[in-house]
C-alpha cells in the first residue's frame, strides 16, 4: 500500500459517521456501567441487615420491621427494668398520629394585572394569578427523594406501665416521674399499676 491509500484510508475511518458511531457506543457503554453499578450497590445493601434511624419510619431489625413508635417503646421498657426495685415492666405508648414531614419547595408565583378599554369608554381591570409549587428532591445512592425541611413527631397520647415494683409506693412514684421526663408528657396521660 502506498502512502496516499493510508492516508485515505485513515481519513475515511475518523470521518464523522464513525467517530458519531463510536461516540454513541460509548456514551451507551458509559450508562450501561453506571445502572449496572447502581444495581449491584442496592442489592448489596439490601442483603445486610442494617439497623439505621436516620429520619427512616421503619427499621429492619433481622427479619422483623419495627416502626419508630415500637422502638420508643422497646427503649423506655429498657430503662424502666433498670430502675431499682422495678423488676419484669412492660410498656404500652399509643400515639395521636404518625410523623409528619414537611418538604421543601420552590414555589413560583405570577401576577398579572391588565386594564382594557372598550369602544363605549369604559375600563375593566383583569387580574390573574399563576402559582406553581414544586417538591424540592435529592439524589443519592437509593434513589431521588424529597428535601425534608422538618419532621414533626407524633404527639403521644397516653402511656401505660405494668411493673412488678410498682406496689410500692416509692417504686411506682419513680417510674411515673421517669415517663413524664423521658416523653415530655403530663401526669395524666401516664398510669403505672402493678403487675400479677
Amino acid at each position: 500500500m502506498k502512502l496516499n491509500e493510508i492516508k485515505d484510508l485513515f481519513k475515511e475511518f475518523i470521518s464523522k459517521k464513525y467517530v458519531a458511531n463510536i461516540v454513541v457506543l460509548l456514551a451507551v457503554a458509559i450508562i450501561a456501567l453506571i445502572f449496572t453499578s447502581d444495581f449491584l450497590a442496592k442489592d448489596s445493601s439490601a442483603k445486610g441487615n442494617i439497623k439505621k434511624t436516620d429520619k427512616d419510619t421503619f427499621v429492619q431489625e433481622g427479619d422483623i420491621f419495627k416502626t419508630e413508635e415500637s422502638i420508643i417503646e422497646e427503649r423506655l421498657k429498657q430503662i424502666l427494668g433498670k430502675i431499682k426495685g422495678s423488676g419484669e415492666v412492660e410498656v404500652m405508648i399509643t400515639f395521636d398520629m404518625g410523623s409528619e414531614i414537611v418538604p421543601a419547595s420552590n414555589t413560583v408565583e405570577i401576577k398579572d394585572i391588565s386594564e382594557e378599554k372598550d369602544a363605549g369608554g369604559g375600563t375593566r381591570t383583569v387580574q390573574s394569578q399563576n402559582v406553581t409549587e414544586n417538591i424540592v428532591t435529592s439524589n443519592d445512592n437509593s434513589g431521588t427523594k424529597p428535601l425534608v425541611l422538618k419532621e414533626i413527631k407524633p404527639k403521644v397520647r397516653g402511656v401505660i406501665v405494668v411493673a412488678e415494683g410498682a406496689g410500692d409506693i416509692e417504686v411506682k412514684a419513680r417510674l411515673y416521674d421517669a415517663v413524664k421526663t423521658v416523653l415530655q408528657v403530663s401526669g395524666d396521660r401516664v398510669q403505672v399499676y402493678a403487675k400479677n
